[in-house]
């Protein structure tokens, strides 16, 4: 476990609590978002992002996606913390010290003060005991669901990434021009979908495919990358898509930083590791699916709005494939 419990580190150190210390509320600051009737004020928002681009200089399109992020973190805290408070879960101060008398004795170990480290994150003590606050009640929410049942089937759900798993795979990535931009990450996946149907049809093999048309060094062995693990090895999006196929069945196009890809599973060496050894990664996923639900479930029946220039992202339709999501910018009046 760490310091704070389950929930450590799932509040976004950037974004958490500090409407709770009087900085929002600061003369001038106006309404950027409101969560039900809860208002996040553009200097939360605007603290929040200067934390996490850490005096770096971004282009305005990168500095619009920062800011959407820092804006679904702050929404998503808001709605935990609307959750806490409908169940009324209450923390003992006691316990908040508890856990910041031992932060300062860990980074005295280090030679570094608790002043010297909240001033390098931008951030000051009140804000971290909010955010230790809202820690320890979700422990308290989310302690119950950890059964033996919830940890079963979480090891079930993701036996794959968890147990030591190689799956052997043949790819076909499709590499775009350059100079063609967004239109031809389009084009690619078109054409990848009829090449992807060709397969399937039998008009043409894979490993010929690959050879034709990949443009990738293992198009001359059918475009076979042979065995990898779920982490570690291979692009996250590769890997997580590798991993979702059965043995012999080809994924739908999709992309990663080196281009557009279908994939085949072709050989799989199961793992052999046990729940009882996967205890804390267990935990973790379960935490993690029950944060989802409830911010899921809060975003279905809270009404979210969003003031005129502030970036924030598109509803995603239910379903939809994992993906780079569209950033929604309201104009003015």
């Amino acid at each position: 476990m760490l310091a704070v419990g389950l929930a450590a580190g799932l509040v976004h150190p950037a974004t958490a609590a500090d409407s709770d210390v009087g900085l929002g509320s600061a003369a001038g600051s106006s309404i950027a978002v409101t969560v039900g009737d809860t208002p996040i004020f553009q200097s939360e928002v605007e603290a929040a992002v200067r934390r996490v681009a850490q005096g770096r200089v971004l282009d305005p399109e990168r500095q619009a996606r920062l800011t959407a992020e820092t804006v679904d973190q702050l929404v998503d805290e808001r709605l935990l913390r609307r959750e806490v408070e409908a169940r009324q879960i209450t923390v003992d101060e006691d316990e908040v010290t508890e856990i910041i008398t031992r932060m300062r004795g860990q980074l005295a170990d280090r030679r570094m003060t608790i002043e010297t480290f909240l001033a390098q994150s931008g951030r000051d003590e009140t804000s971290l005991r909010n955010q230790i606050r809202l820690e320890l009640a979700l422990n308290k929410l989310l302690l119950p669901q950890l059964t033996s049942a919830s940890l079963e089937a979480a090891f079930t759900k993701h036996r794959r990434d968890l147990d030591g798993t190689l799956v052997r795979a043949s790819h076909i990535v499709l590499r775009p021009d350059p100079g063609r931009g967004a239109e031809a990450l389009a084009d690619l996946e078109r054409r990848a979908a009829r090449l992807r149907t060709d397969i399937l049809q039998g008009t043409v093999s894979f490993a010929e495919a690959a050879l034709r048309h990949s443009a990738g060094p293992s198009r001359r062995q059918g475009g076979d990358v042979g065995f990898f693990p779920r982490h570690g090895v291979m692009d996250e999006e590769f890997a997580r898509q590798s991993f979702a196929l059965a043995k012999g069945e080809i994924s739908k196009p999709f992309a990663t930083p080196f281009g557009v890809h279908l994939v085949r599973v072709t050989d799989l060496k199961p793992g052999d590791a046990r729940p009882d050894t996967l205890r804390p990664q267990l935990e973790k996923l379960v935490v993690q699916d029950a944060i989802r639900e409830i911010v899921t479930r809060g975003r279905q029946t809270t009404p979210i709005t969003y003031a005129p220039g502030v970036p924030h992202f598109a509803t995603a339709d239910p379903g939809s494939p994992p993906g780079p999501r569209t950033i929604v910018i309201e104009p003015g009046p």
